[in-house]
């Protein structure tokens, strides 16, 4: 996994070095803090927004630890990375105290399995992942006889476009969650380096650019249910047109 790691910050090295502003925009994909409404969630007014943020510290060009703090810049949680052979191990915890962790497996530089375990270290679930032209498929089984289908789709950009979880019971589909990414901007993508800490961090990490117009439309089969929202995110740039994930109220 170093290996792999230190091949990938030579190729960096080697992109930027010829110019500072190319330095610039390499830093750009490490962010050094974040706003929680940019990373945890969509959003579509900003008059629900606070100046809870993220921190985040990096090694060898890898993402090394996530610091929350809340609106008054006190601690809520923490969030660190360890990288050993092909496996990277994501602990999560409050107040000190770890409540839960991801085992993650990489080859080729893709994801290729992840476990989660809870805070007693017992598995709740595991994810596998296959890759072909324009798509990820992702098998996830969990205890009780649950299992999920999640299905990622990208258009000739390389951005996602839409991401599909079908649920199963028994081998029964019990309800489909499809998520619509649109409206693109032009800027380089951000949250590359924060994808393996969640689902929600690992689906804003995949695309080339960054969607601005999330739809997410939820189908139950058992009683035939269907809700809708639709979250618009409203981003800032700098002067060079990349985006601003921290920056004054």
């Amino acid at each position: 996994m170093k290996k792999i790691f230190y091949i990938l910050l030579g190729i960096c090295m080697l992109s930027c070095s010829s110019n500072d502003e190319a330095v610039e925009d390499t830093r750009d994909l490490q962010p050094d803090k974040a706003y929680e409404f940019y990373i945890d969630a969509p959003y579509s007014s900003s008059t629900s927004v606070n100046n809870g943020h993220y921190q985040f510290t990096y090694e060898n060009g890898n993402l090394k630890t996530v610091f929350g703090l809340n609106e008054k810049s006190l601690p809520t949680n923490s969030i660190s990375l360890s990288y050993q052979g092909n496996q990277v191990k994501v602990f999560d915890a409050v107040n000190n105290s770890t409540t839960a962790y991801t085992i993650h497996t990489i080859e080729n530089n893709k994801l290729v399995k992840s476990e989660f375990y809870n805070f007693a270290s017992i598995l709740g679930k595991t994810r596998s992942y296959t890759y072909e032209k324009g798509i990820i498929s992702v098998y996830e089984e969990k205890g009780g006889n649950q299992d999920a289908i999640i299905t990622y789709y990208f258009n000739n950009d390389n951005n996602l476009v839409k991401q599909e979880k079908l649920e199963r019971i028994g081998g029964a589909n019990v309800g489909l969650n499809t998520i619509i990414y649109s409206d693109f901007d032009n800027a380089k993508n951000p949250f590359k380096k924060l994808g393996l800490v969640n689902d929600n961090w690992f689906a804003k990490s995949l695309s080339t650019n960054n969607f601005r117009k999330i739809e997410i439309s939820y189908i139950s089969f058992t009683n035939q249910n269907v809700s809708t929202k639709i979250y618009n995110c409203v981003y800032k740039y700098d002067s060079k047109g990349q985006v601003l994930l921290h920056h004054p109220l």
